[in-house]
This record gives C-alpha cells, structure tokens and sequence, in this order.
C-alpha cells in the first residue's frame, strides 16, 4: 500500500456515496466503465506506463474515501506504478463484453482502495480491449472522456520516445471540494438553497405502479427497453415550443413526465436530471465526481396540451439551471425527506441525454485505431431510469427499470409509450395529456401494491419539534444519551425529530458508531429511515434491543 500524502474534505458526492455504502446496498451500482478497443499493434508495459502518468496527474485516482471523527474525507496517496493485467478473451467482442461485465462487477472498498482499475483484454494479436473500471465517487461521465484522452495521448508520447508526462494540472479535486466546502460556509448558496427548499416543499412521492412487491433489500438490477425519438418529430416539437429556445433534451423530458403522470395517475412528479458541475474552465481536464442531480418539479395536467407542458418544462429547466451549485446531498438534509434503505430521497426517476457536442476525444497513436466499446450498465439507482444521446438525426438510448419492482414486459411498455406521446404530439401539439396514448397506464390494470408505497409523506415545509415525554425503558434512554452528545444538546424528546434537531445523514452515523460502544448495534439504515427516539427504538431488531437492556448499566 502506498503511502498516505494527506487528508482533506470530501465533496458532498463523495460523502453521499460513503453513506450509501455503509447501508449495505449494491457497489456496483456506483461504477463508471469505459472500454477502448484499440486495433493495431499495442505494448502492453508501456500502456501500463502511460496509466502510471496519468494516475500521477490525477490525485483523485490514487484517493480513498473513509470516515475520520465525524467527517468523510478523502486521503490522497503517493503515486506507484499502475498494475494491467493482460487477459486472454475467446468468442471476438462479444466474449470480451462478457470478460468485461465479469471484471467490473467485482465491488470497490472506499476505505482501502484502489478506485480504479484497468485491464487489457487480448482479442488478438494486435486487437486489444482497455478496460477501465473506477467508483463513481472519483469519477463521473465527463471523467470517462477525460480519462481516455489522457491514457491515449500519453501513450502516442511513449511509443515515440518521449517520457509520456502530461503538463501539471492548475487544480485538483481535492481543490474542488475545499471550494465547496468555503461556498457553503460563507453563505453564497443560502440564495439557491431558499429557490430549492421553496420550490420542492410539499413534494409527494412519486408511485409508480409496480409488477412485483417492494423488496426488504433492493438489488438494483435492471430490465432494459430501447428507446428510439425521430429528429422530425423532435423538430416539430421544438418548433412549438412556446417563445422559442427549447432543447431535445426538455422534449424527451416534457414527454417522459407525461408518461410518468399517466401512469402513476399524479399530477406533481419529480425528474432528477444531471449537470456537469464544471462551471469553471479550470474543472474541465479533471478526473473527478462533479456531476450533480437537479430535481425538476413538474407540474402535469390532464387539460394542459403538450405545448403548454412543453413551455413549462422549459421554464423550470431554465429555473433549474440558474440555481445548479446546491449539491443534491445538502437539499437531502435540508428538505429532511422521509428516508428508506435502498430509495434516493426525493427523486425516484431519472433522465439524461447527451447532447451531440459532447463526446468521447481521443489522442491520436499512429498505427492503431481507437473505437470506443459500449458497455451495458444493468443497473438502476433509481426505480426508473432514461439514459439518452443525441445521434445524428435522433435521440437514443435506454430506459431502466428496477427488475425487483417491475418486468422487462412494463420497461419495454413505457418505452412505446414516449414514442407514442411524441409522435402524436408531434402531428398534433395542442393535443391534451389526457388525450395522448399512453400504453403503459392504458393497457396495464391499476399495480396492487399501488397503495404500498415506500415513502407514505410528503416533503414537509417546516418539521414542527415535540417536546417529547420521558423515556421508557433502556433503549430509549440510550438512545437519548446517543442524540444528546452527537447533537450536542442537553436534553431531547423522545418524540423529537433527529432531522429537524439538526441532525445530518452524517450525525447518523455517529450515533450508529456510538451506540456500538455500548453495545447497541443499530443498523444505519434504520436509523435514516426513523426520526425520533421513540420511533427508531420500536424499529429496532430484538437482537439489538437485548444488547441494549444488558448494556443499561452504562446510562443514566
């Protein structure tokens, strides 16, 4: 193991992830892929060597993530040579997908790293497959692009004899997070924090009818449907857009957001979309988690037409984009949603698409073509999930739906279903959401889990305190001394809320951490998913609270 240089912040990504982890739920969920087939004649050691130098430039890929006190910080280590293991692959591409889906499903340990890693997949002789697996909490989509570059013109530089160093960064993510960190603290976000806390109060949850009942444990694999949007039906739309300026990008979303209120039968629904987070040029050329998530209120009608949908999508996107800098984690903790192991807080669909200007660049190595390689990415964070680009003359991609909440038979459904809401609100803007096809709200009966929901409230505006009544029996009273020295008071309720006292997804932890000195094991996705003394002790497993009772000696 390489040695530790220094310890600084995490980011607000960074921490979320942390936590995330400490839940037990799927690693793999949160790893960024990217295959280069290279054809032509390839040195292995010195592509190696070229992986070192970039490693050495990014400290972020030598990073590892893991709790100090009562912080996530992230610990850079001194730079070593980057291993590449060379596999031999049967079967041409298709055996190299299947080598590769092998490889990066192997989960990633923050605390002890690495966070990247690279193989060669050998085809061929002179047919290679890199292979470069890294954790979202040090990378994002723009850091695949980044990265590539970097690998490959580092290696066009050893192969003619140069030494492959690439010029020193102005910044580094660490850097970045420092930034955050004085943002916050010096109040210049409080202006954005009050446009989300406002915009969001109230927020219900999204339900969307499910095929099968909600897992205890979700396992986040995904069913996946195609999705296909035609350029002149995104054209048109786009020419209807009221006053001009939208994007196919608030189409597709415009024409999501009726699907999803057709089909969970809701008028007030939520799409978290991404922004890059790199506002400034010196971000661009780094490695790192920048990325964050929008949660985009929508309003959807049943008399509106499309076109006035339309309108209203590019208006809160517009909206959104003025207010970018908030981190999705920090509205978590000040909106205090209802928290549930294994469910994003606030947002329980998704969508991205790729704008056509934006794309994988490659250095150039004589000799040798380089082809990017798409990898499947069976996996859904979220219930529901639409992952689209624009290419040439049409919007493509996928849509991913939880295989524990629904079947491929529903996924492919709503897939038909935006093409549909598009191609007649294409032929006809003024058509009404409760006019448009919707196939998969139409041809599917109402789901009887519908009334199960995971999150059973809405987004409070302001959480009112209790004032508590005294507690009965060990537990509560540890757990009081628990909440007293994390939150730093003097005395709590049994009834008082842990979010609405100040407490973080953080704090959490701590008490989880503390509590396992006396004795209580307290799983932490219990205690983000209840919000008082009362409440947590009644949800606690037997196993726990016997710990407790025979640990009541050590509270008073």
């Amino acid at each position: 193991m390489s040695e530790e240089l220094y310890q600084l912040p995490a980011s607000y990504g960074q921490q979320r992830l942390w936590l995330l982890e400490q839940t037990d739920t799927d690693s793999t969920i949160y790893s960024m892929n990217v295959a280069l087939r290279m054809r032509g004649p390839i040195r292995p050691e010195l592509l190696a060597e070229a992986l070192t130098r970039v490693v050495e430039r990014h400290e972020v890929l030598r990073t590892v993530i893991r709790l100090h006190g009562a912080e996530v910080v992230q610990v850079v280590r001194a730079p070593e040579p980057m291993p590449l293991p060379v596999i031999d692959v049967d079967g041409g591409l298709t055996g190299a997908r299947a080598r590769a889906d092998e490889l990066r499903a192997a989960p990633f340990d923050l605390a002890q790293g690495p966070l990247l890693r690279c193989f060669l997949l050998r085809l061929g002789p002179d047919d290679h497959i890199l292979l470069t697996s890294m954790h979202h909490s040090i990378s994002d989509g723009l850091s695949l692009t980044v990265m590539l570059k970097d690998i490959t013109t580092s290696y066009a530089q050893l192969v003619e004899g140069g030494d492959g160093v690439l010029p020193e960064l102005p910044l580094q993510y660490a850097d970045y997070a420092l930034w955050q960190q004085e943002q916050l603290s010096s109040g210049a976000l409080e202006p954005q924090i009050g446009f989300w806390t406002e915009r969001l109060a109230g927020l219900p949850p999204l339900r969307l009818p499910r095929d099968h009942a909600a897992p205890d444990r979700p396992t986040f694999d995904a069913v996946i449907a195609p999705v296909e949007l035609k350029a002149p039906l995104l054209a048109a739309l786009l020419d209807a857009t009221p006053g001009g300026g939208g994007t196919p990008f608030m189409v597709a979303l415009a024409a999501y957001s009726a699907v999803l209120s057709r089909w969970s039968r809701q008028q007030d629904l939520v799409v978290a979309i991404p922004m890059a987070g790199r506002s400034e040029e010196d971000l661009e050329e780094l490695i790192g988690f920048f990325v964050n998530s929008l949660p985009i209120r929508l309003e959807v009608r049943p008399e509106m037409t499309f076109k006035e949908l339309l309108g209203h999508v590019r208006d809160r996107c517009i909206a959104a984009y003025s207010n970018p800098d908030v981190p999705f984690e920090l509205l978590v903790e000040r909106l205090r949603p209802t928290r549930r192991v294994g469910r994003t807080p606030l947002v329980q669909a998704w969508m991205a698409v790729v704008p056509a200007e934006v794309r994988l660049t490659l250095g150039e190595i004589p000799g040798v073509a380089l082809e990017p390689v798409l990898l499947a990415h069976a996996k859904a964070p979220f219930d529901l999930v639409a992952d689209l680009l624009e290419d040439g003359d049409v919007v493509r991609g996928n849509l991913f739906g939880r295989s524990d909440l629904f079947t491929a038979e529903t996924v492919e459904l709503v897939s038909r279903s935006l093409d549909e809401v598009v191609s007649a609100a294409a032929a006809d803007p003024d058509v009404t959401i409760a006019g448009l096809s919707v196939l998969v709200a139409d041809e599917r009966p109402a789901s009887p889990f519908d009334e199960d929901p995971y999150d059973l409230e809405p987004v409070a505006a302001v959480t009112p305190l209790s004032t508590g009544t005294v507690a009965e029996g060990a537990t509560e009273m540890l757990l009081r001394t628990l909440w007293c020295e994390v939150l730093g008071r003097p005395s709590v309720g049994v009834d008082e809320e842990f979010y609405a006292l100040g407490g973080t997804s953080l704090s959490a932890v701590r008490v989880v951490m503390q509590g396992r000195r006396h004795g209580l094991e307290l799983p932490l996705d219990v205690m983000l998913g209840e919000h008082t003394v009362r409440q947590l002790a009644a949800a606690l497993p037997a196993k726990a609270l016997s710990a407790a009772e025979s640990n009541r000696g050590e509270v008073s």
